[in-house]
């Protein structure tokens, strides 16, 4: 995962490199207006979307996803592997482990999903 805080320091360089290839100041602005408000969104998203589910995905290792959902009670279990919102979006962690190579991760999830459980 990326700490935030290289977001800032990462828009800053990009603009410095436009200014370098440009004169035109509205196209310097309108690129530093854009990266700002992508960083400003990655930056919600990876802090508000930071569930532990998630967390244990970024690790890709069976022992933090099986410890991560145990706090989790039965009947929310499945939608924690299954469905997280930030803000107005939804993402399915068990897409997002398959997506980002998660595989260790994305094979306990679906482990636990076909656990048939005595409730």
């Amino acid at each position: 995962a990326i700490p935030t805080e290289f977001f800032a320091p990462f828009v800053s360089g990009a603009v410095e490199v436009v200014r370098s290839m440009t004169t035109d100041e509205a196209a310097e602005d309108g690129f530093r207006w854009s990266l700002t408000l992508i960083s400003k969104t990655l930056v919600r998203t990876i802090l508000e979307g930071s569930t532990i589910v998630m967390k244990a995905i970024n690790t890709n290792q069976e022992k933090a996803l099986v410890k991560a959902i145990s706090v989790s009670p039965r009947g929310k279990r499945a939608m924690e592997l299954l469905n997280i919102t930030v803000g107005t979006q939804s993402i399915s962690p068990l897409y997002w482990a398959i997506e980002s190579g998660s595989l260790v991760t994305a094979h306990a999830m679906i482990n636990d999903l076909l656990t048939i459980r005595a409730d």
